[in-house]
Order: C-alpha cells, then sequence, then structure tokens
C-alpha cells in the first residue's frame, strides 16, 4: 500500500470510527424537527455547476433541513489538506451515507449536496422511496468548459482540488446516474433540471422533468473533454 492508499484507507476508518462525533457535528447542533412527511432532495451535476448555490437557498426554504456536503465531511477527516481531496472520497461516500441513516430513523427533512456521480447515490434514492419519504433530483448543469474554469477559481480560493480526471468522471457520471433512476422509478421521483448560463446565473428551470440529456445545449463525449479542459 502506497502513502496515498494508506491515506485513503485511514480517512475511512477513522469516519467509520467516529460515527457519533459525525452525526453530532453535522445533524445533532442544527436540531431539525422531525416531518410527518419528511423529503430528501438529491444535488446532481458537474463539479463548479453552481450545486452549493442552489443547495443552500433549498436549505433556507425548507426550514429546519440538513445539508450533508460531501466536501465539510471530507474537512472532518485528519489528514485533508485539499490539494488531496480525491483520496477522501471513499470516507466522504460512507460519511454521507452514516449522516443519512440518522436523517432516515429520525424522519428529518435533508438536502444531500454532491455531483450525484457515485453508486452510493443511486443507492441512496433507493433507501429514500422505502421510506416512503418524497424524494427530488436537482440536476444544475453548467457547460462543461465553463464549469471546470469555475472548478479551478475555486481551488485558488479555497485549496481544494479536483482532478480533471474526477471532474470529467463527475460530469458523465451525475448525467448517467439520473437516467438510470429516472427509468427505474419514473414518477416516484421528481426531477427539476437547472440550466446555467455563461455568468452561472440561471438561464432555465425545467420542472418535472425525465431525461436529461435533451436539454442540454451541447454534447460532449469524454475524449472531447479530455482534449478541450486544460
Amino acid at each position: 500500500m502506497n502513502p496515498e492508499e494508506e491515506l485513503s484507507a485511514k480517512a475511512l476508518e477513522y469516519i467509520k470510527s467516529h460515527k457519533k462525533d459525525l452525526i453530532e457535528k453535522f445533524v445533532k447542533s442544527i436540531q431539525p424537527p422531525a416531518d410527518t412527511l419528511p423529503t430528501t432532495v438529491f444535488m446532481a451535476g458537474s463539479p463548479g455547476a453552481g450545486k452549493t448555490e442552489v443547495s443552500t437557498r433549498l436549505i433556507e426554504e425548507l426550514g429546519g433541513a440538513v445539508r450533508i456536503d460531501a466536501d465539510e465531511i471530507r474537512v472532518f477527516c485528519p489528514g485533508y489538506l485539499g490539494s488531496n481531496a480525491h483520496l477522501f472520497q471513499r470516507a466522504a461516500s460512507k460519511g454521507v451515507n452514516i449522516l443519512y441513516d440518522f436523517i432516515l430513523a429520525n424522519g428529518m427533512n435533508a438536502v444531500i449536496d454532491g455531483t450525484f456521480a457515485y453508486a452510493e447515490a443511486v443507492q441512496n434514492i433507493d433507501r429514500s422511496l422505502s421510506k416512503g419519504r418524497t424524494t427530488e433530483i436537482i440536476f444544475v448543469y453548467q457547460d462543461p468548459l465553463q464549469a471546470w474554469e469555475l472548478t479551478k477559481k475555486r481551488e485558488e480560493l479555497e485549496k481544494r482540488r479536483v482532478t480533471k480526471e474526477t471532474f470529467i468522471r463527475a460530469f458523465f457520471g451525475a448525467q448517467r446516474n439520473v437516467k438510470e433512476v429516472m427509468k427505474k422509478y419514473g414518477k416516484k421521483v421528481e426531477l427539476t433540471i437547472i440550466i446555467k448560463d455563461i455568468n452561472n446565473d440561471i438561464d432555465k428551470m425545467l420542472l418535472n422533468e425525465y431525461d436529461v440529456e435533451p436539454h442540454l445545449k451541447k454534447s460532449y463525449t469524454e475524449d472531447e473533454l479530455n482534449t478541450l479542459l486544460t
């Protein structure tokens, strides 16, 4: 095991052994009320698309909801520097699941702020619906060339690194997973698509949709993005 693999493994073990501390920090400190008809909103889209701004507004609208952000869970882990964010993906995903277990058990409203690019996101949709929760996906789209530039600018400010490979994987993975969920569940999941313009303002908001791809202004392949993103 090389040093990077060792750090990744240690971060995962840290999350597993500090469940109580994680819940205290991200859920109990907020003390959100239980809801008789709880809702989970899953954010989706590439890094740099503007998901966090949307999710922050959602928290205000829902009132007392828990916002789960994998990036904030990374910060919780010893050894996290920002520049090594990719090494903490497994730990962050595990942390999201731990927090969501608590939320499901206690009937709380939640906004899960992430790319929706990993298998755990689809699994959490399954878990949400199995509990009879109102389940929504908000897919935020920004042209990947613009989103990549915004991601790099954020790295300069926050020192949180997203590699080009991670960005491309998230860009396509989010779309694939949303498509999979909507094909499987249809109207059981509410899909809202937000299209951002070049200034990162909202250009369009599309409600009760079934697929992301028809609304994208331009299609890219993974090879194209690998060449275009610098």
